[in-house]
């Protein structure tokens, strides 16, 4: 299934972490966005395939990690830090304890990876653990293109 999406307003997060960015800043590379938490395994196992296609990609695509809490305690800002800095996430981070961006993005899942052409449209998304390894074949096959 593939949804139709263009890339929502970022502004909506609660919090920012490593540095803030905008939906207009990001337009002109293709994007990868990535939800996580900081309860779920699942997501904190594949940081590593993240962190080695944001490496792979650096200047090429811009990436972009959202902490989606899952409980009341998934909410606590000095959890998420503390989780950031022992995983390496040193790309632009958003945390959407209110799950605004979530519901723009109609996504009530972690781990999920949208993949963004440089105009920001959605070119592929996926869920769950395999999701990973699934977009970055996506990022390989949009980013040798160009």
């Amino acid at each position: 299934m593939k949804k139709i999406l263009i890339l929502p307003d970022l502004a909506l997060a609660t919090h920012w972490m490593n540095r803030p960015v905008t939906r207009e800043e990001l337009i002109g590379k293709p994007l990868l966005i990535h939800f996580w938490s900081v309860s779920c395994h699942k997501c904190k196992q594949a940081l590593p395939v993240i962190q080695a296609i944001r490496d792979r990609y650096a200047g090429t695509l811009n990436t972009v990690a959202i902490h989606l809490p899952l409980s009341e305690s998934d909410r606590d800002i000095n959890e998420v830090a503390r989780i950031c800095a022992m995983y390496g996430i040193s790309e632009p981070l958003l945390i959407d304890n209110t799950r605004q961006i979530a519901g723009a993005f109609d996504n009530r899942y972690v781990p999920a990876y949208y993949l963004f052409d440089s105009w920001g449209n959605l070119a592929e998304y996926h869920l769950g653990e395999r999701g990973a390894l699934r977009i970055q074949g996506a990022a390989d096959r949009l980013l040798t293109s160009f």
